[in-house]
């Protein structure tokens, strides 16, 4: 078998090893090969959702509609339970908006997430998605944990095909603005870098940049008991030179009894995934 017919077996094989669904898809960057998994079926998003809505707000500022710089405050009713920090501060509390929005994409705020749901616009977002034809990419509603604990896809829905193309598009500079996209992937910098990175060969932050440049990842994780969700650009050198990929990878129906373990099987199944897809896309490095 050629190269990548290699990947594309040895990928199945680890999809395999997963008690429950899984499905994925890769982009080859500078290749433009893919490949895929199960990529078009419906997935639980979890947080991984936040990505279209943080696309929504970046186009609303893009058209003059607010600045990043304006600032939201926190009121007692937006607490609710889950991941982030906010739900332990006080009401009252102003931040501009750029700053909801990073608490959102890189601790995965669940306050900071329904209060930009607020700002922005269910119907909005959903809106945009339309518009820049990512169908298969769905908010349904604000996030309520005990919604979703009865519906996993009450919060939101995609296929792995959808969120990598999205993510690609930002990486690409495709939407929205190069000023906007860089600041997206700036709020995503090294978020799942232990889940889907925990087993590629990153370099220590002090050293000297190695020849093409250090490791670079950016993407967005989500978790619901069972259920595993993240999508990921990483890349070496300079952006443009696209040497790297995009993976997404969503599971749900694991029966193990876990709830948010970093040794969780869809975090496992994830990180394997994406050292294959490394060794493949940088086999000439």
């Amino acid at each position: 078998m050629n190269r990548y017919d290699t990947a594309v077996s040895d990928l199945i094989a680890l999809c395999s090893q997963f008690d429950g669904e899984i499905g994925f898809h890769v982009l080859n960057l500078q290749t433009d090969e893919e490949i895929a998994h199960h990529a078009d079926d419906m997935f639980p998003t979890a947080s991984v959702i936040k990505l279209a809505v943080l696309a929504a707000l970046m186009q609303q500022v893009e058209d003059g509609a607010y600045s990043l710089h304006d600032p939201l405050m926190l009121r007692r009713a937006d607490h609710i339970e889950g991941s982030g920090i906010l739900r332990h501060l006080t009401p009252g509390l102003a931040l501009p908006v750029r700053d909801w929005a990073f608490l959102m994409m890189n601790i995965s705020d669940n306050v900071a997430t329904n209060v930009l749901i607020d700002h922005v616009g269910l119907a909005q977002v959903a809106a945009w998605l339309a518009e820049h034809e990512f169908a298969d990419v769905h908010l349904h509603h604000k996030l309520e944990l005990a919604a979703a604990r009865g519906d996993q896809t009450h919060f939101g829905a995609a296929s792995p095909r959808g969120l990598s193309r999205l993510l690609t598009a930002v990486f690409r500079h495709e939407i929205i603005s190069p000023t906007a996209c860089d600041e997206m992937l700036r709020m995503m910098d090294k978020v799942g870098q232990d889940r889907v990175g925990r087993y590629l060969p990153w370099e220590p932050w002090e050293a000297a940049d190695p020849p093409g440049g250090k490791l670079r990842l950016a993407g967005k994780t989500g978790s619901f008991v069972g259920t595993r969700a993240q999508t990921a650009v990483i890349w070496r050198g300079d952006r443009q030179e696209q040497r790297g990929f995009t993976l997404t990878m969503m599971s749900r129906g694991n029966p193990q009894p876990e709830t948010w373990s970093v040794d969780a099987p869809g975090v496992l199944s994830n990180g394997r995934l994406a050292r294959r897809v490394y060794d493949w896309v940088f086999a000439d490095e």
